[in-house]
């Protein structure tokens, strides 16, 4: 009797259950024993896996040990044939790499030993490697020289001959923040503004003057620009980067290769470096950045017109005065308001004097600063 009550008191305190639990390798159901104990005592749970998700789990490990994998998940022997490939070409092209180079090389030189163009210079007293040396450096010079230099001698054609009109005077213009202004936006890109009295300023001045235009961008950007805004063809010719000479970092615009006489040429201008070859020629005018109700070309107009009218010999003893102004064109306005009121005094004094048929020396004085 006391035995019985002692294994209904053990069954009391521990009782063992059987309960189908999930695997978490494998996702199969499979049986766990799990252990509920009384309230006294700290309840545990223990987790069994079933046989088939350590199978798998073995089968795994043997794999990768059988066929060795990087970290990419590709099979290593393969990327050292790729890697082996990768070295074996680039030693191929540092080969003919260095095969070209003593192939140039070596013709320079032998080129360099046998012509007879650079040693007109030499000096005898040189070693022959010293000689050979200096020729190499002047051929250099030469060709970095060539490759600044414009791509053609004459930029221009020569002048019309009789019957054609060939205009007295030559006027080369800037086109950029002159004529038309860049302008940059998200929505738009790249657009160019037309500055006001861009027509009216071609066709006053291609009266008097061949109209070149001359700038420094490329010529699929200056070509498109041109053919929209002279839509009556006054601009003669048009001159662009590579017509330019390559000068301390500066595109210049030599007016000897222009192919016309100096004494008749006007070079309006913006920037002074780009014209600092032949200053004498230039009129710097400030830049125009796109503002609108812009009247600068007409008094520029104006002043083209007044040199033509006046039958000016040399034009560089008119620009040479206007040089000293940062706006010249301000200055010139104002000398013709002056010069137009000393005719008006002059004419209410002897009545013979008409306004627009001047000469001498007042014209002289508010015309070349004399």
């Amino acid at each position: 009797m006391k035995m019985a009550q002692f294994l209904f008191r053990g069954l009391r305190q521990f009782t063992v259950l059987g309960k189908t639990s999930v695997c978490f390798k494998c996702e199969q159901n499979t049986f766990k024993l799990i252990s509920y104990v009384r309230p006294s005592f700290v309840s545990s749970l223990n987790k069994f896996y079933c046989s088939q998700s350590e199978k798998k789990l073995s089968e795994t490990l043997e794999t990768r040990t059988a066929d060795p994998l990087d970290i990419f998940g590709e099979n290593k022997d393969e990327r050292l044939k790729e890697k082996e490939k990768a070295i074996k070409n680039l030693k191929i092209g540092f080969f003919f790499i260095g095969a070209s180079l003593i192939m140039i090389i070596g013709c320079g030189l032998y080129v360099l030993m046998a012509d007879n163009y650079y040693r007109d210079n030499e000096d005898e007293k040189d070693i022959y490697p010293v000689r050979v040396f200096k020729r190499g450096r002047l051929a250099i010079n030469e060709f970095f020289e060539s490759m600044r230099a414009p791509s053609y001698e004459k930029l221009l054609p020569d002048p019309l001959p009789y019957p054609y009109i060939q205009p007295p005077y030559t006027l080369i213009i800037e086109m950029t923040d002159l004529l038309v202004h860049p302008e940059w936006t998200y929505s738009t890109g790249w657009r160019f503004k037309k500055r006001p009295n861009v027509d009216k300023f071609l066709e006053q001045v291609s009266q008097n003057y061949e109209i070149v235009v001359f700038t420094a961008s490329n010529g699929f950007n200056v070509y498109p620009i041109l053919d929209s805004l002279d839509k009556n063809n006054v601009i003669m010719y048009r001159l662009v980067k590579n017509a330019t000479d390559y000068i301390d970092g500066h595109h210049v615009k030599n007016l000897e290769r222009i192919n016309r006489d100096l004494s008749r040429v006007i070079m309006v201008d913006w920037n002074v470096d780009s014209v600092k070859l032949q200053r004498e020629n230039a009129l710097v005018i400030p830049q125009w950045t796109g503002e609108d109700g812009d009247q600068q070309l007409i008094q520029l107009a104006e002043f083209l017109n007044v040199v033509a009218a006046s039958e000016v010999i040399d034009v560089r003893e008119v620009l040479s005065y206007y040089k000293q102004f940062n706006n010249p064109l301000e200055v010139f306005k104002e000398n013709q308001r002056k010069l137009l009121e000393m005719q008006e005094e002059q004419k209410q004094i002897s009545g013979t004097l008409p306004v627009n048929k001047a000469r001498g020396s007042w014209k002289d004085k508010y015309l070349y600063g004399k």
